[in-house]
């Protein structure tokens, strides 16, 4: 009875001694690294001249902040004073609503690893002061600054993520991003009434995501993107009403998400993306009322996602698609009056969504469409009203979709219409003549 008493307390003994180890284990700390000297570790944020972050900056002589550096205020605050000294901040700066009419107080910041942020500056005329600036490493955002005109004094940058340019007033041109070569992520250039030009981005080489350039009222030119080679997200173009020509991106040589235009009201064509050799999704043309066909489209064989010509008052013939053979997703034709066929697309072999014909005021006929043997979608013809028939669907051998025919008040031929391939559910109605499905294939094709 004693040895076991013996060995019960010895057992005990021996697992307090590893439980304590192992607490003792648990409890120390991942040893922390100092910080070196000059840095500031935190966040300086200043709301007032009674903030006493720049003070406490100054007095301990850093030169180096891990954290953000955020100046919210409109007082008169001298900041050349306190950051004399500053030379890089590992993290974003962030500046609003500061009086300052440049930024010299960043004279000797060499690096940001977060964003430049500058907004509602409502004195600054110059970026001056941002001249060693060689490294931002996430985005630039330069929003509702009145006064400020070009980008010019922002240093030797070479590559970005993001670029955001909004509402500001009398901005002219980008010039100051000289040096850049590459965005990692996107471009936004947007509401910035005076802005004529993309000026001042002449290295830049690719973008890597979206080109986005909206309500800029006297944006006449893309030129500035002369040296882009590549946009590997979508191009928007829009409400840009004195856009006249996209000549600027005939550097464009790899292939692209998706084209988006819209509200481009001087455009007449789409030259300068004449060596564009594929586009991966959609092209879509929305209410330019001055675009007269897709000239400047040549290389183009496949659209890997929709066509969508919508509210084109001036377009006229498909000039541009001589190479086009394949349409992965939809062909919507919507509200082209000038439109009175289908000529310039005697290539196209196959759309493999849908074929939507819609309230094309002055189409005659559907020819054009010489070597259309197949859509795997549904066909949709409405509202077309000088439409006489469907001449120029001769080749049409499969749809695999149902098929309207609806509103068209002149039509009275369905004969190029008999596809030996039909796999859904024939809707006709509300046109001149008006016979089913099975009188169409029996020969009572017409009136």
């Amino acid at each position: 009875m004693r040895k076991i008493r013996l060995l019960f307390m010895v057992s005990l003994l021996l697992s307090g001694m590893f439980c304590n180890s192992c607490k003792k284990s648990d409890s120390e700390d991942t040893p922390v690294t100092p910080p070196g000297v000059g840095e500031f570790v935190g966040s300086i944020t200043v709301h007032s001249q009674a903030d006493t972050m720049l003070t406490y900056f100054l007095e301990n002589n850093f030169n180096r902040i891990t954290g953000s550096l955020e100046l919210y205020t409109d007082e008169d605050i001298d900041f050349n004073k306190y950051l004399t000294n500053l030379t890089s901040v590992v993290g974003s700066v962030k500046l609003y609503k500061i009086r300052n009419t440049d930024l010299s107080f960043l004279s000797k910041v060499t690096r940001i690893t977060g964003d430049l942020q500058i907004s509602a500056c409502p004195g600054l005329t110059s970026l001056a002061g941002l001249s060693k600036l060689d490294t931002l490493s996430n985005n630039l955002i330069i929003e509702n600054n009145p006064k400020l005109k070009n980008l010019n004094g922002i240093g030797q940058i070479k590559s970005i993520t993001n670029i955001t340019v909004t509402n500001n007033a009398v901005l002219q041109s980008l010039e100051g991003l000289g040096s850049l070569t590459s965005i990692v992520s996107g471009l936004s250039i947007g509401e910035n009434p005076a802005l004529t030009s993309l000026n001042g981005l002449t290295s830049l080489d690719s973008i890597k995501a979206n080109v986005y350039v909206y309500n800029d009222a006297l944006l006449s030119t893309l030129e500035g993107l002369n040296t882009l080679k590549r946009i590997d997200g979508t191009l928007t173009l829009s409400g840009l009403p004195a856009l006249s020509g996209l000549l600027a991106l005939n550097a464009l040589n790899d292939t692209i998400t998706s084209i988006s235009i819209s509200e481009c009201n001087s455009l007449a064509n789409l030259d300068g993306l004449n060596n564009l050799p594929h586009i991966k999704k959609d092209l879509r043309l929305i209410n330019c009322v001055s675009l007269k066909n897709l000239q400047g489209i040549e290389k183009i064989d496949s659209i890997g996602g929709t066509i969508e010509l919508n509210n084109l008052a001036a377009f006229n013939s498909f000039n541009g698609t001589t190479a086009l053979k394949y349409i992965r997703k939809d062909l919507r034709i919507v509200e082209c009056n000038a439109l009175n066929s289908l000529a310039g697309l005697a290539k196209l072999d196959t759309i493999y969504g849908d074929f939507i014909i819609d309230g094309n005021l002055g189409l005659v006929n559907l020819n054009g469409v010489d070597g259309l043997k197949g859509v795997k979608g549904k066909m949709q013809i409405l509202n077309n009203d000088k439409l006489t028939s469907l001449n120029g669907l001769e080749p049409l051998k499969t749809i695999s979709g149902n098929i309207d025919i609806y509103y068209n008040s002149m039509l009275t031929s369905y004969c190029a219409l008999k596809p030996s391939k039909f796999g859904g559910i024939a809707y006709i109605g509300f046109n001149n003549y008006n016979p089913t499905w099975t009188q169409i294939m029996a020969g009572s094709c017409s009136e």
